[in-house]
């Protein structure tokens, strides 16, 4: 700004506030008595906006939010999300469990796991796992109430989890679902209160994702009666702003995501990270 600019706002400000803010002397202006508090407390304030966006550009670089389902957030993300901390210490983590669907495009987060059919407005999305379900016993309740051969033999327990979810695997099984009452004895928010659930009451099955529950599978907490899964047609999905992909903590996150030893991987080889631009 010219200096007759600078003379010109000046002005404007000193006639806003009604009182001078300078002195004019005759080779220089000095602030007065009004006009070094404000520049004190106006200053102070510059500074504070200052460190405030730098902040919030540090933040930008260095905090991953991740948006992830409830049980998927539970039972998988946050028994390992130190794992990663350890490979990328230069990043901090933040996680959202909430049901609701987050505005990753908008900025709310840096990463999601979702469920659907892959295709979301201005998404990148890598294929994690087909959403199934299948009953899962506890053990306690196959010692009570004797071994599980066939469908019919988990009309001894309480079912746990949507029946129409029960109705449906007993088709895809083969086996007849007349037998089944008509509501569940039990439905909760999420795939892991009713586990939770069956485990304390020990005389109950529940319908869920069989891979959520691996670990209790592998330690003889919970048993998998039966090979077959019903497939709800859509499927888990890591979602990403596509214009963000190159950023350090999403293309880190992405790459630890996709390469780690899960069931869900299925042992297959991983596409390359796309590059700016690219779908998968």
């Amino acid at each position: 700004m010219t200096q007759a600019a600078v003379s010109y706002q000046i002005k404007l400000l000193e006639d806003r506030l009604g009182f001078a803010l300078f002195e004019r002397k005759a080779r220089h202006v000095e602030l007065t008595a009004r006009g070094r508090q404000l520049a004190q407390g106006t200053s102070e304030a510059f500074r504070m906006l200052e460190r405030t966006f730098r902040e919030v550009r540090e933040d930008r670089d260095s905090v991953l939010t991740i948006t992830a389902l409830p049980t998927f957030c539970s039972n998988w993300l946050v028994p390992r999300i130190g794992n990663f901390q350890i490979a990328h210490p230069e990043f901090a983590v933040r996680i959202d469990s909430r049901s609701e669907v987050v505005d990753i495009a908008g900025g709310d987060a840096d990463i999601g796991i979702r469920l659907g059919h892959g295709r979301w407005d201005g998404l990148e999305a890598r294929f994690l796992f087909a959403d199934t379900i299948t009953p899962l016993v506890p053990a306690r309740a196959v010692e009570q109430f004797g071994p599980i051969d066939t469908p019919a033999d988990l009309l001894k327990l309480r079912l746990f989890g949507p029946m129409s979810w029960w109705r449906d695997w007993f088709e895809n099984a083969g086996a007849d679902p007349s037998g089944l009452p008509e509501r569940a004895a039990l439905e909760l928010e999420t795939q892991s209160m009713e586990i939770a659930a069956a485990v304390a009451a020990g005389d109950a099955a529940v319908a869920v994702s069989p891979l959520y529950f691996a670990e209790q599978i592998a330690a003889g907490i919970l048993v998998r009666p039966f090979e077959s899964e019903l497939d709800h047609k859509v499927a888990h999905y890591l979602v990403y702003d596509r214009n963000r992909a190159r950023e350090p903590k999403i293309r880190s996150f992405v790459e630890w995501m996709l390469f780690q030893p899960m069931a869900f991987c299925l042992n297959q080889p991983v596409p390359a990270f796309p590059e700016a631009g690219e779908t998968v």
